[in-house]
Formats: C-alpha cells, structure tokens, sequence
C-alpha cells in the first residue's frame, strides 16, 4: 500500500510541479506580451507609394528644397532646373521615402530628443504626416521637425510629378490622450 501511496503522491507531486512550471513560463509570456504592448512602435504608421510611369520632364526644385550639400544646385545663383526621366524621377522619389522611413523610425525610438513623440503617420501620396504626441510641451527638436517633414514630403511630391507650385505638405500634431489636432504646419508656412 506504500508503494501505491508513493506512487499517487509522486505523481500529484510532479502534476503540480509542471503546472507550476507552465504557470510561471505563461506568467513570463504574459508578461513579455505587456512590456511588448506598451513598448511604442518604431515604425512608421502608413506607407508611401511610389508613381512608376512618370514622363520625362524639367524639374525645376525650389530654393527650400534645394540640399544643402549642394547637390542640387548650380552654383551660379542660377535657377535649379534639371531634366530627369520618369525612372530617374522614381528612383529619387524611391530614395526619399527610404529616407523618411528611416528617419521615422530613428525619431520615434529616440527618446531624449524626442521624448513625447509616439507615432509618426504618413498618407501614401507623402502629402500628410500625423505627429501622435503624449504631451503639448514640446521640445526644441519635436519644434522642428514638421519643417523637416514639409521639406521631405514636397521634395517627394517633386519627384512624383507635381510642379512646384502644387507642392504642399501638412504636419498635424495630435494629442494623444484625446486625438485632438492642437497644432498644424504645412510647407507654404515654410517657403
């Protein structure tokens, strides 16, 4: 009768040692899952979407779009204009949402500079950007930055056909706790 009694309390006790054990990995997983949840997204919400059947055509880039590696510009005070062709003008249109996608995401995990931002949406035409923040004091450099998401937007509308006195890009800042709109820039604001 021993044996059997060993043997049932043996196996009761290796019952609640796994359940034990299952409870603590699925309290882990539970818990990893939250840490997960609460975590803010490094991503960019939205996706950009890229016109491939452009004409060839002049361009001509407006002064605020001009970079300042002078890549863009003549040298001569001269009028920017250059002649691309639809592919050249898909591959730098291709080029700047790269670049605002890594942007984006480098802004949205960095925390001491911007420490209020929690997302970053874009439209696919490149022409809105939503910026969710969890407050309304802003820093210095969440100040700045709908000027550099005009000027990335606009430049990418310019490689996407539009002429340059259709660019227009708006950066709306909305209030996390209420999703209400408290501030809104667009690039005519910046010419």
């Amino acid at each position: 009768m021993k044996t059997v009694k060993g043997k049932l309390l043996t196996a009761v006790l290796l019952l609640g040692i796994m359940i034990c054990t299952g409870c603590g990995s699925e309290a882990e997983n539970s818990i990893e899952e939250e840490k997960t949840a609460k975590e803010p997204s490094t991503e960019m919400a939205g996706s950009i979407e890229l016109k491939e059947d452009l004409p060839d055509r002049d361009i001509q880039v407006p002064d605020y779009l001009k970079d300042s590696d002078g890549t863009d510009q003549p040298g001569d005070g001269e009028e920017t204009v250059v002649h691309l062709s639809g592919e050249e003008q898909t591959e730098q249109a291709r080029q700047i949402a790269e670049h605002i996608g890594n942007s984006i995401s480098q802004v949205l995990a960095d925390k001491d500079y911007y420490p209020n931002i929690t997302d970053i949406s874009v439209n696919s035409e490149c022409t809105e950007f939503n910026v969710t923040l969890s407050s309304r004091e802003i820093s210095l450099y969440e100040n700045v930055l709908p000027m550099s998401l005009c000027i990335v937007g606009d430049k990418f509308q310019l490689y996407q056909g539009k002429a340059e006195d259709e660019l227009m890009t708006v950066v709306n800042y909305i209030d996390e706790s209420n999703g209400e709109v408290f501030g809104t820039t667009n690039s005519g604001d910046i010419e």
